[in-house]
């Protein structure tokens, strides 16, 4: 396998929120995809995830048990707790990536969200991008690049339908 690179992973609703204001995915779940979207294609390639606490608190919600406890997880909270299958955090985000990088086979996927999305493009440590763009207008919610976000270039190198999502790849430029 190549060196790891940090991957953003995500969907996102045609006007580029995550989540609604509640956190809630409703609106992504009503949208019909083509089996798992190439999900598992892309986890194959995982050997770590990173997520904010309020994206790990709605992964909980969506599933029975964690689904990535197979790999490293790590969870950024300002509140330290204790877990068999997730790593509490606080270091800074390059740092956290430095150390762990090394340590393991596949990509860090970063899950979200988008104040931890933020932090990765302003160091530049997001190597490629990949987007699931749901055919849903919300008008609000919580955006997947959040104001104050620094300008990024971007390439595309991919694009197909997946069911009624798009799903874009782009390389990270600068």
């Amino acid at each position: 396998m190549s060196q790891p690179t940090t991957v953003l992973y995500i969907a996102c609703s045609l006007d580029g929120k995550i989540a609604r204001l509640d956190g809630s995915l409703d609106w992504l779940f009503a949208v019909a995809g083509d089996g798992d979207n190439g999900y598992q294609a892309f986890y194959d390639q995982v050997g770590a995830v990173i997520m904010g606490r309020k994206t790990y608190d709605e992964v909980l919600q969506l599933s029975e048990t964690y689904p990535y406890a197979d790999i490293p997880s790590y969870i950024y909270s300002w509140t330290q707790r204790t877990s068999e299958t997730v790593t509490y955090t606080d270091e800074p985000l390059d740092q956290l990536l430095d150390r762990i990088t090394p340590t393991i086979e596949g990509n860090v996927w970063l899950v979200g969200g988008g104040e931890l999305i933020q932090e990765a493009l302003r160091l530049k440590r997001i190597r490629s991008i990949e987007l699931a763009i749901a055919p849903v207008i919300l008008g609000t919610g919580i955006p997947l690049f959040p104001e104050g976000t620094n300008e990024t270039h971007l390439r595309l190198t991919a694009s197909r339908h997946s069911g009624q999502f798009l799903m874009a790849t782009y390389e990270v430029l600068t």
